[in-house]
């Protein structure tokens, strides 16, 4: 008997939460392992851009044939403020003992995967990255006014697809209890060869 369809899930975007990242490990044709997930609290904005070109070919005085050629993808997202482990962890910073970070004069950032949701009306939905790195941010400031106004922290980076699957982007729209979807969702980003996290 065939089964009816699924209904579409059509809710509107109202919101983001839940941004986590974790370093990768290893990644090669035969395997790929990250360690822990981390979260990042308090995400306020995100911006999502893929490089993408069309190319023609012409003949007889027409379009004959054409190809999509896609680079990388551009991730900006802004916090109400990034704890400083984190930006140690993500920019490829130095921290010693006593908290003091150290910038060298050439940073190596590490290969992370990200995820996040978009909240919507009727659930969420689940956007992974699973192989990129942050740049190092400008940094601003402002003296304080007659009104408060909160600053913000922002992070940059560029992401692709891992060499294990190919996979760059994931994502799924699930409602508010598909436990079920989520956990798949988020073995593809952070564990799709069934490894154990570091750390864990």
């Amino acid at each position: 008997m065939k089964m009816a369809a699924e209904k579409k899930k059509t809710g509107g975007t109202i919101g983001i939460d839940k941004f986590y990242y974790a370093i990768q490990t290893v990644d090669t044709e035969e395997t790929v392992s990250y360690g822990e997930k981390v979260r990042v609290p308090y995400a306020q904005s995100v911006n999502i851009e893929t490089e993408q070109e069309i190319a023609k070919a012409y003949g007889d005085n027409k379009v004959a044939e054409m190809a999509v050629s896609t680079g990388s993808t551009s991730l900006e997202m802004q916090f109400h403020a990034i704890p400083i482990e984190d930006r140690v962890a993500l920019l490829g910073l130095e921290q010693d003992e006593d908290g003091l970070v150290i910038q060298r004069s050439q940073t190596n950032p590490p290969y992370v995967a990200v995820c996040l949701e978009k909240t919507t009306t009727d659930g969420a939905e689940l956007l992974g990255l699973t192989k990129g790195m942050f740049m190092l941010p400008a940094t601003e400031a402002q003296t304080k006014e007659d009104s408060l106004e909160f600053g913000s922290d922002t992070l940059s980076g560029e992401f692709a697809g891992r060499t294990y699957d190919d996979a760059a982007i994931v994502r799924i729209r699930v409602g508010k209890s598909d436990d079920a979807k989520r956990q798949k969702f988020e073995k593809m980003v952070f564990n799709p060869a069934g490894t154990v996290p570091e750390g864990v």
